[in-house]
């Protein structure tokens, strides 16, 4: 009865027309959450598995300057700390890369050639040449693929690095080992790696590390296990996690996930208010066939009954085509990429999509529950009618 009070009477199709308008704004509605949710938690996933990949999850840093005996006494006591996988030596350091056509500056990071971690990491991005070659005897470096674009070279082409000094700057050819694509601009235009060693020398620092890059088991609970280091540690060192770096880009992603959320879930209450405004156009045709149910034995909470169940089928069938809608697009995204984002803008040079089950229930039940609220009102007024006067009206 309640399917048949939305289809409208012969020569009446004004009211099919409106329900099929308010289940099309529900569908819309739902549709557009799903979407904005699945890229806003597509966007800040991609960002922090990046971050957490490229960068270290907890820097240590010596407030004294670098640090001496390349740290294996403080390697030694972070590594004992629960939470705790890998702690690893680092070489930090800025220059010159001059190549025939071209020159830039780069950031310098020399790294442990014997982690495992780090060699599967980078090496998963690799597209030309091989990680191995940082150990090989001539002296090689890992370039950013964006790096050595604007140098214009490839693996196994010789590039000048030069470090600049207050008196002779610091020289030395390289042989360009690999190109690796991270996926982030800022990372594939920035970086160049190079072995411990050779960093090391290049930079005159033989026997010192610059920092202690330290990998834990649950990139969330770095902030924990970074305040446990500081207090083992004591003052003269500085301890900061991934978070904490990253604190305003990371806060500013989640703010506007909520905005963007609250934004769009206007247009699922506008929806609703269309419902409303469906049911009140239903309850005026149909006003004699409400009559004549009262006055076969009809009570007042049958008709709220028969009006809220209108209202939640057009918000059940609205949320099914919404979620069918929504998940699809989702889906083409992830399958064809074909939406490009310019990397230099965005850090991806793909527009990330995280489309999850729970998201889209939630959209949908949220969606169903407003439908019920607006019938409320337009059931109320049904339910008020007075059998005589209804069966009455022509």
């Amino acid at each position: 009865m309640a399917i048949r009070h939305l289809r409208a009477r012969k020569g009446a199709k004004f009211i099919s027309l409106i329900t099929y308008l308010s289940t099309g704004g529900v569908a819309v509605g739902v549709a557009a959450l799903i979407i904005v949710y699945a890229v806003m938690t597509g966007y800040i996933s991609t960002f922090r598995d990046k971050l957490v990949g490229m960068n270290s999850h907890i820097s240590i840093y010596s407030l004294r300057g670098q640090i001496n005996d390349d740290g294996i006494s403080e390697r030694r006591i972070v590594q004992s700390i629960d939470g705790v996988v890998r702690v690893n030596p680092v070489v930090l350091g800025q220059g010159m890369i001059e190549s025939q056509g071209a020159n830039t500056g780069a950031a310098l990071r020399g790294v442990d050639t014997e982690d495992p971690g780090w060699l599967s990491l980078v090496g998963e991005g690799i597209e030309e040449g091989s990680i191995s070659s940082l150990t090989s005897s001539s002296p090689s470096i890992l370039l950013g693929a964006e790096l050595a674009r604007e140098l214009g070279v490839k693996t196994g082409q010789p590039v000048r690095v030069t470090i600049p000094s207050e008196s002779i700057p610091h020289s030395r050819l390289f042989l360009v080992g690999g190109i690796f694509n991270s996926g982030m601009y800022d990372f594939d235009s920035t970086f160049a790696f190079l072995s411990l060693e050779n960093a090391a020398s290049l930079l005159g620092m033989e026997g010192k590390i610059s920092a202690l890059d330290v990998r834990v088991e649950n990139v969330e609970d770095a902030s924990a296990i970074a305040g446990r280091i500081a207090n083992v540690l004591g003052a003269d060192y500085w301890v900061s996690d991934w978070k904490r770096l990253n604190r305003n880009m990371l806060s500013a992603l989640g703010l506007q996930k909520v905005v963007l959320l609250i934004i769009l879930g206007l247009i699922v209450v506008v929806a609703a208010f269309n419902v409303a405004a469906t049911l009140i156009m239903v309850v005026l045709e149909k006003t004699r066939e409400i009559g004549i149910l009262k006055a076969m034995g009809a009570s007042s909470k049958t008709i709220r009954r028969l009006f809220a169940l209108q209202g939640i089928v057009i918000g059940a069938v609205g949320s099914l085509l919404g979620v069918t809608l929504g998940n699809f697009l989702c889906w083409l995204q992830n399958e064809w990429h074909l939406i490009k984002l310019p990397g230099d803008i965005y850090l991806f040079d793909e527009f990330p999509v995280n489309a999850s089950p729970a998201s889209s229930v939630i959209c949908a039940v949220v969606a169903i529950v407003l439908c019920y609220l607006a019938t409320i009102y337009p059931s109320w007024r049904a339910s008020r009618l007075d059998p005589i006067r209804a069966i009455r009206v022509e």
